[in-house]
């Protein structure tokens, strides 16, 4: 766990950097004091009771550190300063299957584990099963089923129960745990995949939210330099091969569109229309990740 001196540290890397104003980097500042992520050394062994790695040079090497990769469900908290959530407006169907794409796959799973997030603050037992299934699915196709078996079940167990509580906290296992199988493969960029995913969803969701009552206030949260520049970043660094797909030239394409909507010189926050905007964008970039390479 990151000491207490570590953490103020990394808080004021990211003041330093960053443009404070962003209602949402403050979320991305919790994730850091919080301490981050913690990474499994044992690919065979249940990452809730794995140790964290004490190399840190493999941490740093692989571009995976305590304030790099946001939590969802740390960006998704921001939705419960949005409630009541009209829940029949922004939920979607769970994808029927899995992208056969691994990169595809792994922003389908950060839109799912979302789509978790999303059920709970809205208490759709319901909508659980579906999505707890999705998650396992999508986790075995990633190579990490035995990392997420457990907190399938468990989310299925809870949600049943009407046990909201221990189904975010096992959301926010499955989100870890897919990282530690990722970091014990050294497969950073799929770690940062699913965050993206995540994010995107989560994104959708605020946006359209806010589009129905549009406020300066409320419209401020959509203001995320730190997260955007973060993820334009890890999209230059991806494999040429994916940064050539279509589907990854869509989201850098959507993520530099996001930015000039967001980011002005005055900081003003984005008007009624331009809400509408970034709720579209959003929704274009969660359907092409869901949908079937033709």
């Amino acid at each position: 766990m990151t000491s207490f001196a570590d953490s103020v540290a990394i808080g004021k890397h990211l003041r330093h950097q960053a443009d404070m104003h962003s209602g949402w980097l403050r979320i991305l500042l919790s994730f850091a004091l919080l301490g981050g992520s913690a990474f499994a050394a044992d690919p065979k062994k249940p990452a809730k009771d794995a140790k964290p790695s004490g190399d840190s040079h493999m941490k740093e090497e692989l571009g995976v550190n305590p304030f790099t990769t946001p939590g969802i469900d740390l960006l998704l908290k921001a939705l419960r300063d949005l409630r009541p959530v009209p829940y029949d407006k922004v939920s979607r169907q769970v994808p029927a299957a899995a992208p056969s794409d691994r990169a595809q796959l792994a922003l389908s799973t950060g839109g799912v584990i979302a789509d978790g997030f999303l059920a709970v603050i809205a208490e759709r037992a319901s909508d659980m099963e579906p999505i707890g299934r999705a998650l396992l699915r999508n986790a075995k196709g990633l190579g990490v089923g035995d990392y997420i078996t457990r907190h399938a079940r468990s989310i299925l167990e809870h949600s049943a129960r009407k046990n909201w509580v221990e189904v975010e906290a096992e959301l926010i296992g499955a989100q870890r745990d897919v990282e530690n199988g990722m970091m014990a493969l050294k497969d950073e960029e799929i770690v940062h995949l699913v965050a993206l995913g995540g994010w995107w969803r989560g994104l959708e969701v605020a946006s359209a939210i806010i589009e129905g009552s549009h406020t300066p206030e409320r419209a401020a949260l959509l203001v995320q330099p730190a997260v955007l520049d973060y993820f334009i970043d890890r999209m230059s660094t991806l494999n040429p091969r994916l940064k050539q797909a279509p589907l990854f030239t869509l989201v850098t394409s959507n993520l530099r569109e996001l930015r000039k909507l967001t980011i002005k010189d005055d900081r003003s926050p984005p008007t009624a229309d331009e809400v509408k905007k970034i709720h579209e964008l959003a929704k274009t970039t969660n359907e092409a990740v869901v949908k079937s390479p033709e």
